[in-house]
């Protein structure tokens, strides 16, 4: 009789490795972003979070880390753009001082 040692490496897998080596588990990106905003309700919600924080899934958390970004990207858009017209009007009435 052989032992597990005696398995082909190509032969030797779990179940757990191959749902993560396929995917099999993870969520659309759609619904992390919606978990991100709290968009989702009841079970969705618990599995996603299951999912990025129990099961620490690197592909979603990943996937939630660019998300978190383009966010915080967006939100910094409109931030500079009043930086900028602050900065241009203050220049423009400084210059209309004199």
């Amino acid at each position: 009789m052989s032992g597990a040692d005696d398995l082909d490496p190509a032969l030797a897998f779990t179940v757990a490795a191959v749902w993560r080596r396929e995917r099999i588990s993870c969520p659309h990106p759609d619904w992390i972003a919606s978990w991100m905003n709290d968009g989702l309700d009841g079970g969705a919600q618990d599995f996603v979070r299951f999912h990025l924080e129990e099961s620490q899934c690197p592909y979603c958390n990943a996937t939630l880390s660019d998300l978190r970004a383009r966010e915080d990207a967006a939100k910094a858009a409109p931030m500079q753009d009043l930086k900028d017209r602050l900065l241009r009007s203050t220049a423009t009435a400084l210059r209309n001082r004199r």
